[in-house]
């Protein structure tokens, strides 16, 4: 029984009722692009029900546990028990632990089935009673927060009604039911008043988005988010400007600033900041689930290290945050940018304190160290493969950093030998011919290969020639803008031009007032095209003509 699979195709069946309630209210834009690669479209070998061997990674169940909080906590150890045989049972166990702490009843109810099946013995504290109970305190507290929200609309009080809507909405989500989440949180957008309430709206729907894997609707909404923390940035900037320009006059006893007030601005001004880092995580999901790699390393780059080692356990740890950052940023940087932002940069250099085999993959990739950097990647695949956002792009990404690889060895030679290649490769002679030839296909390299000598030779050009095709191509560019200029040039010379049919028929009718001292004009044909003249300037034969 596939728990998480359960989750996945559960949360995609409440999408599409999501996006129209969404695109009725005009908040989301579906015109993403979702099926872009970096990449050749290799199929992933991690497909279906696959499973994970981890006994020699030294992967504990603690890093998980410890590391993430709420639904997300859950949903991962679901996602490590139908992967991983030799966790499966404590994930399921711990997994059951932490349901409880929420209203999901429908999974908790699916979990313990899945125990007894595989006759997995019980914690001693469990309660038996607990579905039953949680089933009817969350029916109770559906029904109270129903009725008060019926209340805030007889009194017509708006930051009530907002406020009854989220309510709701978070009462929804506690259970897992998304859709009926995002519902409420859309709904509330009509109250909200302020910038600040329409940043918490904007929040709650990706909140909810993020768990169904709506990534369309999670990007329209960062960007709202976005707009909305930028106008609360520019209005504070002003006030500031303005408490300056003040302060320049006396300013009397009893308007001294407070220094609560201060401190209420700092704490708001650190509130915005850690919600731009989590923006910027949601951003970065989506976009490397809509496989815009480079794109979701840039997202994911402007994450702050304080921030999210203290804030964003609901949502992502660092150590997971700077795994993504590696695999994205190897497959679409340039060495100078690896160097630039990442090495080089306090704010990544605090993250891969925390996981030193990132760091040294890092580090041997900038070195050119390719066999050691191939062999540190494989041996934190099976660890990766146990993330849910990554491992439908993982083995994309590999091959993309491999391809990488194979282009920058060869750059500097004329020919190479091929079995020299696999062996600091990591690979076998006909792997990575087959490699090559997809390479060449494809345009990355511009070379030949010598099957039965193994050496792949680099494809010979003339530069002369095409120093001449460039010179060729340069002068007919130039001739055409000569010639267009020439022409321009007779236009106006010879007073041609179009004659344009949007004037009214009013204003070209004789019996017009207003147009009777104006000197009618004509078409004179001419070998060249039809020539407009003054009236005066024609000529007898030319009228007779």
């Amino acid at each position: 029984m596939n728990l998480s699979r359960n989750f996945e195709s559960g949360s995609h069946n409440q999408q599409m009722d999501v996006q129209n309630i969404v695109s009725s209210s005009g908040d989301t834009n579906n015109n993403l692009s979702t099926s872009h690669s970096n990449g050749n479209s290799t199929a992933s070998s991690y497909e279906g029900n696959y499973q994970v061997n981890i006994s020699a990674t030294g992967f504990e169940l603690d890093t998980i546990t410890s590391s993430y909080t709420g639904l997300m906590r859950i949903y991962r150890l679901l996602y490590i028990a139908d992967h991983c045989p030799a966790l499966h049972n404590e994930a399921l166990l711990a997994s059951l632990k932490y349901i409880q702490e929420t209203h999901f009843t429908s999974i908790y109810k699916q979990v313990l089935d899945e125990l007894k099946k595989q006759n997995i013995p019980l914690p001693n504290d469990l309660d038996p009673n607990w579905y039953e109970k949680t089933q009817r305190g969350y029916t109770q507290k559906l029904e109270k927060l129903d009725t008060d929200l019926r209340n805030f609309r007889t009194n017509s009080i708006k930051d009530s009604i907002r406020r009854g809507h989220d309510d709701l909405g978070d009462h929804y989500l506690d259970a897992g039911d998304f859709f009926n989440a995002i519902r409420c949180y859309v709904r509330s957008r009509d109250y909200c008043v302020t910038p600040r309430h329409m940043i918490t709206m904007c929040m709650n729907v990706i909140k909810a988005s993020f768990y169904m894997q709506n990534w369309s609707n999670v990007l329209s909404y960062v960007s709202k988010a976005e707009q909305a923390i930028e106008s609360l940035e520019s209005t504070a900037k002003s006030s500031t400007t303005t408490t300056t320009t003040t302060t320049t006059t006396p300013i009397p006893t009893s308007s001294v600033v407070n220094p609560m007030e201060v401190s209420t601005t700092n704490a708001m001004i650190a509130s915005d900041a850690i919600l731009a880092s989590r923006l910027k995580v949601y951003a970065g999901i989506a976009e490397l689930a809509t496989k815009r790699y480079k794109l979701a390393a840039r997202h994911f780059l402007g994450v702050s290290f304080e921030h999210c080692s203290n804030h964003f356990q609901d949502l992502i740890s660092p150590q997971t945050l700077i795994q993504y950052v590696c695999l994205c940023s190897l497959a679409t940087f340039e060495r100078s940018e690896l160097h630039r932002l990442i090495i080089m940069s306090p704010n990544m250099k605090q993250y891969l304190e925390l996981e030193p085999s990132v760091r040294d993959i890092l580090l041997k990739f900038y070195e050119t160290s390719y066999s050691t950097c191939l062999a540190l990647m494989s041996q934190i695949e099976p660890i990766l493969a146990l993330d849910q956002y990554l491992v439908p792009h993982l083995r994309t990404l590999y091959y993309e950093i491999r391809h990488r690889i194979i282009i920058t060895y060869f750059l500097p030679y004329k020919n190479a030998s091929m079995t020299i290649m696999a062996t600091q490769l990591n690979t076998t002679l006909d792997d990575l011919e087959d490699e090559l030839v997809n390479l060449i296909r494809l345009g990355k390299i511009k070379a030949r290969i010598d099957s039965k000598n193994k050496i792949l030779y680099v494809a010979d050009t003339d530069q002369r020639w095409h120093a001449y095709q460039h010179a060729v191509t340069i002068t007919k560019q130039s001739e055409k803008i000569t010639r267009s200029f020439l022409l321009r040039s007779a236009i106006i010379k010879a007073n041609l031009c179009v004659k344009d049919d949007s004037i009214s028929s009013a204003t070209r009718s004789p019996n017009n007032n207003n147009n009777m001292n104006v000197p009618r004009r004509h078409y004179v044909p001419t070998g060249q095209g039809n020539m407009m003249m003054d009236e005066g300037e024609l000529s007898d034969d030319a009228a007779m003509n």
